[in-house]
């Protein structure tokens, strides 16, 4: 895939399994053209159904499909989002197509942690939050609407 091409990417879970479809899109088109772009929303999610049609040997209805959201997979990099705990809706862009296994933040001790090191007392060690993938549907990790990676907060 060039630089002036981008995938879009429509999935569903389909008699448990994860059913998905790239369709290449020209990069320019996506970003300057909304008729164009609704347009190849459209061809994403059509092209999906036909796709588990073919999949399932049975017809589906189009209405199943035709709210399915689609976002782009860029080729280097990723969004990921956190879901509970201290950074709770905080996102992130990842440089990597494929997501973390995990994500360790640190957590803000806030203002009385300040104070207690310029006071000289010990302070702990710095504590982190560990986000994990959430886990959707049929089992498979969980993405918002516009295609980041959903992460829970483990602890």
């Amino acid at each position: 895939m060039g630089p002036n091409q981008l995938n879009l990417r429509c999935q569903t879970v389909i008699d448990g399994e994860l059913g998905y479809v790239l369709v290449p899109v020209d990069r320019l088109m996506w970003e300057t053209d909304r008729p164009m772009r609704e347009f190849a929303e459209g061809q994403a999610r059509d092209e999906l159904r036909h796709s588990a049609i073919k999949r399932t040997g049975r017809d589906l209805p189009a209405s199943d499909f035709e709210n399915l959201p689609v976002w782009v997979e860029y080729p280097d990099r990723c969004e990921v989002e956190c879901v509970g705990g201290p950074h709770d809706g905080r996102r992130m862009t990842w440089d990597s197509a494929e997501p973390p296994f995990a994500v360790d933040l640190p957590v803000d001790e806030g203002v009385a942690g300040l104070l207690a090191a310029v006071e000289g007392e010990p302070t702990s060690a710095l504590r982190k939050a560990t986000y994990v993938p959430l886990m959707g549907d049929g089992g498979f990790f969980s993405r918002t609407e516009d295609g980041a990676w959903r992460y829970r907060f483990q602890g």
